[in-house]
């Protein structure tokens, strides 16, 4: 089906995913945000209810945002679960932002699509190039007299991702910030423990100091996911589960204040501790790339002071070497910070990339782009000379 502005469609089924196609000149960046609103009120409850990159899913996984790890296709995924909703939310909105100054002239129309059970239920498409707005609110998934319906859209919004945010309820209180990039970008924290600022490291921009808010710099989280640009035809997700798909691994070296040294990755099944040395650990191993949230690991930043240097790496466990055609992104998320990305823009036949070193500098996280590429783990190692002993392994 075929919808235009306005134009609704009733849910069969309570999961159902928003597919976002289009896309994007560089350096332009898009991101997509959802908002869970009220009955009584139509804005959020709280920060929970904002669904963004610094946020990307409510703590039951009602509503996942899974953001584009590429610009050309740009495929982002919203996946909605209705079962999973509170009882008090009768809307869940997505919307757009473009990063200033870009209006959404500047990129190419945008596909919409509905899909439940892995099929498309309808379609709808933005025609951009006479929008000069900064914002769009897409389309809807709503209640209606006791059942979930969809609705498209299509209205531009004046303003960037904080007046959007503050325009569904989102208290944003503006505050000076102790981050020091640089160059130093412009932060726009929240009032609580939202932060809609995002830090790119890339090769202008290689390093920034992360300050203690506090007792601690709580949980660390590290997230892997990528994608296989070459495909084009295909979907994201068709993309990933294909047979040939490459198994790109997460996993990190430390260095404790002790001296002593420890490895977390899949290969060997050293997947860490959280509360114990070496604080941390590393989620199951996703073999495809499938996975809605990637590969990820957590680093236990209350023990951030016992902590040296980590080194936190990917390699390709099965698969030929083709980083040319596997979009990786990074992306590392602490309470009350702004969201750091690195992107694996650069690529050779070597098979093992360090991606960040995280330093302890006088109590201070120093995250240093890295972007490197090793035969191995073994040259790795050597290069930041942890000093491991190095025998061959499997996950099995």
């Amino acid at each position: 089906m075929q919808l235009v502005a306005g134009g609704n469609i009733a849910l069969a089924s309570e999961i159902i995913e928003i597919l976002i196609k289009t896309t994007v000149p560089m350096p332009i960046e898009l991101d997509l945000t959802a908002y869970l609103l009220a009955k009584d009120t139509q804005k959020v409850r709280g920060d929970q209810d904002m669904i963004f990159y610094g946020q990307p899913q409510t703590p039951n996984q009602s509503v996942v945002l899974v953001q584009s790890s590429s610009n050309d296709p740009y495929l982002t995924q919203l996946k909605i679960n209705t079962g999973l909703l509170d009882p008090e939310i009768q809307k869940v909105t997505l919307c757009a932002t473009l990063n200033e100054p870009n209006n959404f002239s500047r990129i190419a129309p945008i596909q919409v699509e509905l899909l439940s059970a892995h099929q498309t239920i309808a379609n709808a498409l933005i025609q951009t190039q006479a929008k000069t707005e900064k914002a769009l609110i897409l389309a809807e998934v709503y209640k209606h007299n006791d059942k979930w319906k969809f609705r498209f859209i299509d209205q531009g919004f004046n303003g960037g991702l904080k007046p959007l945010a503050e325009n569904f309820g989102v208290v944003i209180e503006e505050t000076p910030s102790n981050i020091s990039p640089t160059p130093t970008p412009t932060p726009t924290p929240s009032k609580s423990n939202l932060n809609l600022s995002k830090i790119k490291l890339d090769k202008n921009n290689s390093r920034i100091n992360l300050t203690k808010k506090g007792a601690g710099f709580g949980k660390i989280s590290v997230n892997l996911n990528w994608n296989k640009s070459g495909a084009k035809s295909e979907s994201f997700f068709q993309t990933l589960t294909r047979s040939n798909s490459i198994d790109l691994d997460l996993g990190a070296m430390v260095q404790l204040k002790d001296g002593s040294i420890d490895l977390v990755q899949p290969l060997g099944n050293r997947f860490g501790h959280f509360d114990q040395v070496p604080y941390i650990k590393l989620d199951a191993d996703d073999r495809t790339g499938a996975s809605i949230n990637g590969e990820n690991l957590h680093i236990n930043g209350n023990q951030w002071d016992r902590i040296e240097r980590i080194v936190i790496y990917t390699y390709i466990y099965e698969g030929a070497a083709q980083w040319a055609a596997t979009d990786g992104v990074v992306t590392i998320r602490l309470p009350d910070q702004p969201e750091i990305e690195v992107r694996l823009t650069e690529g050779n036949q070597l098979n093992t990339c360090a991606i960040v070193e995280l330093k302890n500098i006088n109590g201070e996280i120093q995250a240093n782009r890295e972007v490197r590429y090793f035969k191995d783990q073994q040259f790795l190692d050597q290069f930041y000379r942890f000093g491991f002993r190095w025998t061959q392994g499997s996950k099995d």
